[in-house]
């Protein structure tokens, strides 16, 4: 079979990857797709991958975002409808042009999503959908309440991460392309989602709660931070602000290794958080709102901080700068991993 992924967002290379390697053990074929938006398609270059990019993120307006989709959906629909084959499923992680696109020409869609707190998207995508996986830590009424009918839903025991972490073994090349080395001790920091569309009644301003945290960090701590801005304008805020103490990876990188050799992740959204304390090194997510996945993800033993406010956030940080039991929380933490169900095997059994 022909199966095609379309990535909007940073993590889902990864997660394609996976699943991908897997279809091609069993013989199939798989194609990529994805949006020019944050490190996606660098992502996919990293993992040698091929990917044919189409569209791009359609900023901080619901006219911008309606605007970009629909011209998304047309180059989309153009390059599969002139495949020599047609895919016979289309695999993506709640992504409403894609989706479109596969309903549209007849193309079963496997919806992988663990954030029904992204109601728009999920509204767009589970009712056009075959099957729905997901974390099981959610509870089923979240998505009955956004369309979904019990017959798609297929949960799996675990949490997404696992999917590319079982079998991970860091590489300490990434630190020399970004000018570090083993010896050094650094964070790494992403900024608050300002352009989501669950985010657009929360009047948060690009980079300004990151801020407000790293001025805080940087007073007593005296390592490098690592940051990936989500848009153009929160780096160049950050870089004006901060200059030679904050490190800006120009493309992708691999993260994962970097989260290995960090101190600490600090993010205002869930992946990097949830990649990084799922490698073992502790994580702090300031996102506003209780998430499923996050407050499962703690409870589990693994090293993911749930902090709502700035103040908390900061207090946190401090404490975890400056404890030094990593090494066993990264043992613990991958013994835990080691008994977590994978998505990946969830969609190989229902293509099979």
């Amino acid at each position: 079979m022909l199966i095609w992924f379309d990535a909007v967002t940073a993590k889902e290379p990864l997660l394609f990857d996976a699943i991908a390697k897997e279809l091609e053990k069993e013989g199939h074929s798989v194609i990529f797709t994805c949006r020019e938006y944050d490190y996606v398609s660098s992502l996919f270059e990293l993992l040698g991958r091929d990917v044919a990019v189409f569209g791009k993120h359609g900023g901080k307006t619901l006219y911008g975002k309606l605007i970009a989709g629909n011209e998304r959906i047309k180059l989309l629909a153009d390059y599969i409808n002139d495949l020599d084959k047609k895919p016979d499923y289309h695999i993506c992680f709640g992504c409403p042009e894609s989706t479109r696109v596969a309903f549209g020409l007849g193309i079963p869609v496997i919806n992988i999503n663990d954030s029904p707190h992204a109601w728009a998207v999920a509204k767009l995508t589970i009712p056009l959908s075959k099957y729905l996986v997901y974390s099981g830590c959610i509870k089923e009424e979240e998505w009955l309440k956004l369309g979904a009918v019990k017959e798609q839903l297929y949960p799996y025991d675990g949490i997404d991460e696992v999917a590319w972490l079982k079998s991970f073994e860091p590489n300490e090349e990434v630190l020399s392309l970004l000018g570090l080395s083993k010896e050094d001790h650094f964070i790494v920091a992403r900024p608050e989602e300002s352009s989501a569309a669950y985010m657009l009644n929360d009047n948060i301003t690009s980079s300004t709660y990151l801020d407000v945290i790293l001025d805080a960090l940087l007073k007593i701590y005296k390592g490098k931070v690592v940051v990936f801005p989500r848009y153009q304008k929160q780096k160049e805020l950050l870089q004006e602000r901060y200059k030679e103490k904050i490190i800006v990876p120009p493309k992708a990188v691999d993260t994962l290794s970097l989260y290995y050799y960090a101190d600490l992740c600090i993010t205002g959204g869930a992946t990097m958080a949830r990649e990084s304390a799922a490698i073992g090194t502790p994580a702090i997510s300031y996102f506003p709102r209780e998430l499923a996945v996050l407050k499962h993800i703690s409870k589990t033993g693994i090293p993911l901080y749930n902090e709502y406010t700035i103040s908390d956030a900061i207090k946190k940080a401090k404490d975890l700068l400056f404890s030094n039991n990593k090494e066993k929380q990264r043992k613990k933490t991958k013994k835990i991993l080691s008994q977590m169900e994978s998505p990946v095997d969830k969609v190989i059994e229902l293509i099979k």
